[in-house]
């Protein structure tokens, strides 16, 4: 971990303190998704969750559903920032990736080599498994890519689809 990540009582603060890379964005539907087989179950952007006022009214990532246990995978190779488990997310790895951070987030569990200190990861590498931690409505894992400290919508990155609603709600 970087000195901005022991030293700050935020980790929100310390993205902005984290050296840009002058990289572009990762061109469309070059990453791998997190979870596989993968869609996307809740999308980017505003939202309105009819009894579940503490989801909030706009989301920063993107939900991709996947079973208890289900591995999670890094989307590209990368460095392992922080890894905590508080608030809504729970469980989170956050990972430098090149040209944004990806959050994962609701896992279950991170893999041993993770909390016993590795940094390094490659793309595909297990991170976690799915879990149930932090605010859920539902087995998924929470995707997030902070691009300057902003999130931005990772769906295009990835190139996976809506989830079919009707195959989806019998999960």
């Amino acid at each position: 971990m970087t000195s901005a990540f022991r030293i700050s009582h935020g980790w929100f603060v310390a993205l902005l303190l984290l050296p840009w890379s002058g990289h572009s964005e990762p061109p469309p539907g070059t990453l791998l998704p997190p979870v596989s087989p993968g869609c996307i179950s809740s999308p980017f952007g505003p939202r309105i969750l009819a009894n579940r006022p503490k989801a909030g009214t706009y989301h920063n990532g993107i939900d991709m559903p996947a079973p208890a246990g289900a591995a999670v995978r890094a989307t590209a190779p990368g460095k392992v920032i922080h890894i905590h488990r508080k608030g809504a997310g729970g469980l989170e790895v956050m990972v430098q990736h090149d040209g944004f951070v990806g959050i994962y987030s609701h896992l279950g569990m991170v893999t041993p080599a993770l909390a016993e200190g590795k940094t390094t990861v490659a793309a595909g590498e297990k991170l976690g498994v799915v879990g149930h931690s932090g605010l859920t409505y539902g087995m998924h894992v929470y995707f997030e890519m902070l691009r300057d400290g902003y999130p931005v919508d990772p769906a295009p990155f990835l190139g996976v689809p809506l989830c079919d609603v009707r195959a989806h709600s019998q999960r």
